[in-house]
């Protein structure tokens, strides 16, 4: 079965239009949002929020950034303020300010913190934290980041060993035993 010529380019030209219409508008739609725009360049933050939902402006900031930030999902929230050139954990204090949050650090950077993951919590009195919770939180952030540097320091030592002789054997018992009390402790936090 023939399809008409004139039927098929006019198919065609319709095919490409929409396709083009829709990649334009949805490229449009990612990369201009007047309420909200963010650039991370070089460890700085430069964000610019006018009346934006929270939960964007933090999806968003996760995106550049590469860090993982958890939040609820009933988080209602409208942000305005206006940052520029300062670092992530400045400007996620200036944006989380006056709410329940944990901001974890892990390893460090050009002897800076390294900002791994964070956590907002609900604004309710049955969730809030005391000062005891905040300090326990920071405690155990501070563990997880010694644990980690012993974690790293052991690492370095059985990549100059084999790791089939009995003190390869041992550091690697060690590796696992760090990398569980790790993640029990981020839990804590959780």
């Amino acid at each position: 079965m023939k399809l008409n010529t004139g039927r098929y380019k006019f198919l065609k030209l319709f095919i490409y239009i929409m396709y083009f219409t829709t990649v334009a508008s949805l490229s449009y739609a990612q990369t201009h949002n007047p309420d909200l725009r963010i650039d991370y360049k070089d460890d700085l933050l430069t964000l610019s929020a006018q009346n934006a939902d929270l939960k964007n402006v933090l999806s968003t900031l996760a995106y550049k950034t590469g860090i993982s930030i958890r939040f609820p999902k009933s988080l209602k929230k409208q942000i305005t303020t206006k940052i520029s050139g300062v670092s992530l954990g400045k400007a996620l204090s200036k944006i989380l300010r006056g709410m329940n949050h944990a901001i974890v650090y892990s390893g460090s950077r050009k002897n800076r913190a390294v900002i791994s993951e964070v956590f907002v919590y609900k604004n309710s009195k049955r969730y809030m934290i005391s000062k005891g919770s905040i300090l326990r939180e920071n405690k155990i952030a501070s563990q997880i980041r010694s644990y980690e540097r012993r974690l790293e320091l052991l690492n370095k030592k059985l990549s100059q060993i084999d790791n089939n002789s009995r003190q390869g054997k041992r550091y690697s018992r060690q590796v696992r035993s760090y990398e569980n009390i790790i993640e029990n402790l981020k839990r804590k936090i959780r």
